[in-house]
């Protein structure tokens, strides 16, 4: 038995003639109980009175009973949950309902208990505006309409109350249950069946490959997209020709059902998504034969895709409008492009610059050249400076990327120099070198001959020595051995 401590004064005893004292006690004996508890055993009484289910007064006979104890349970008062007497008429009945709806909307007022609230009132209104149900209210109470005989018994309502509010307000105010109130414009308008709402389409992704060179100066690619389109055959309504969608009957084109179950500890309520519809408001008697009633069918178009200069992998393209088709008239999806840029042989990006390598010969390092490279503009020209040491880096201005947007701005293509050198020499090849060593170590040849202008290394006399002589003398040098070489 579950108890339920209740303070006295917030319980006043409809009809007290009904408690006797027991025999032996006092008329005037005071009577003021604290203690309620809830019976398996209950009866069923008019609004605004208290069911005495069982009382032990003091002085009574019982197992474990100490002072008075009552099982009591104050039933609902629609009359006064709309703030209406008991002959109201219909129409005074409905106008108190849409002043209170308006006040206790749970999108309009935000107090805690509002929802709760709005719930009793359009309960109550539900009953008193019913020909039917009223007069089995007024003559047994809340029992007369829960369909129950008792309070452990569960009396159901497939009614939603914000499906009351639409029909009171009109179309446009139910959906506030769902989406919000959109303001109070709507308000006594003409009741009228709900629509069904409009679903977006999904978006729709795939991925493009890219070749580097496309991905640099931009393109325009077709590419064959697989989405949802609508069913030229129904129109999107996915009934068979001729033939239209209906209202549910289960839920009279809300989507939703609540239930309402009135139990030992109060009403509960609990909406869910119509069963009977999926949620949709409208249910379908005869399919279209080509979609099968989804309204959209599956198809391959092709879609043109502009790629600007610039983009990278990772980069996303969005093509509005080219997604799935919309449900009963909704807005269709966009299409995103994910690019994906195949590498190439010999170039490496890093934002809009690029790089790469070249390998020059240790005599061209030595003399100097003009080595041949491949850029994204094709063949092109990269100057060597004599002296060029390995791991240098040369760069070739506005041969990199475009700026994406600008293409005005372009990046540079960098090149790390690699110097090659022989890993076996000839044995006139070796003469050769050890006699450029010879001179560019002791400004002789191995022989003994002074060679003019040049200077032995680490050699800090400068006063005979020509600034530029050993230069040209090593480049005369390397050139008989590169000579010698190309022979």
């Amino acid at each position: 038995m579950a108890a339920c401590q209740i303070p006295s004064a917030s319980v006043r005893l409809a009809a007290t003639s009904q408690l006797h004292p027991p025999a032996g006690s006092s008329r005037h004996s005071s009577f003021a109980p604290s203690t309620f508890s809830f019976s398996s055993r209950d009866e069923f009484f008019r609004p605004g009175q208290v069911a005495l289910l069982r009382s032990r007064l003091p002085g009574s006979r019982g197992s474990g009973s100490r002072g008075a104890r009552l099982t009591v349970r104050a039933a609902a008062d629609y009359y006064s949950t709309l703030g209406v007497a008991k002959n109201a008429t219909k129409q005074d009945i409905k106008g108190a309902y849409r002043r209170l709806a308006r006040q206790y909307h749970p999108d309009v007022n935000k107090d805690p208990g509002a929802e709760d609230k709005f719930k009793e009132i359009s309960t109550a209104y539900e009953v008193l505006s019913d020909d039917e149900k009223r007069p089995l209210y007024d003559r047994f109470g809340e029992a007369g309409v829960s369909g129950s005989g008792g309070m452990g018994g569960a009396g159901a309502y497939t009614s939603n109350p914000f499906d009351l509010f639409e029909s009171i307000f009109g179309p446009g105010m139910g959906a506030a249950a769902r989406g919000g109130m959109g303001g109070m414009g709507g308000m006594g308008g003409a009741a009228g069946p709900r629509t069904r709402q409009p679903v977006p389409g999904d978006d729709v992704k795939m991925e493009m490959p890219l070749e580097f060179r496309e991905v640099i100066f931009g393109a325009e690619k077709t590419i064959n997209v697989a989405h949802l389109d609508g069913c030229n055959e129904c129109g999107g309504s996915g009934a068979k020709a001729g033939t239209s969608p209906r209202t549910c009957p289960t839920c009279r084109g809300m989507g939703q059902v609540m239930q309402t179950r009135q139990t030992a500890f109060g009403m509960f309520s609990s909406v869910s998504t119509c069963s009977t519809c999926m949620g949709v408001g409208e249910v379908i008697s005869e399919f279209c034969r080509k979609c099968g009633g989804e309204g959209r069918v599956r198809t391959r178009k092709p879609v043109v895709i502009n790629v600007p200069a610039g983009v990278d992998s990772g980069t996303v393209l969005r093509v509005k409008g080219e997604g799935d088709a919309g449900m009963r008239g909704g807005k269709r999806g966009d299409l995103y492009v994910f690019v994906k840029v195949k590498e190439t042989a010999g170039i490496r990006r890093d934002g809009i610059n690029l790089y790469s390598n070249v390998s020059v010969d240790y005599t061209d390092a030595i003399l100097g050249t003009v080595a041949k490279v491949a850029t994204v503009d094709g063949a092109a020209e990269l100057r060597v400076p004599a002296g060029t040491q390995p791991g240098d880096t040369l760069v070739l201005e506005r041969k990199g990327v475009p700026k994406v947007g600008k293409s005005n701005i372009r990046g540079d293509h960098f090149f790390q120099v690699n110097v090659s050198i022989p890993k076996r020499v000839s044995p006139t090849e070796r003469d050769l070198v050890e006699e450029l060593s010879a001179i560019h170590k002791t400004g002789k040849t191995r022989t003994g001959i002074t060679v003019e202008g040049a200077r032995p290394r680490g050699s800090s006399s400068s006063s005979a020595i020509d600034g530029e002589g050993i230069v040209d003398t090593v480049k005369n040098v390397v050139s008989g051995i590169k000579n010698f070489f190309s022979k």
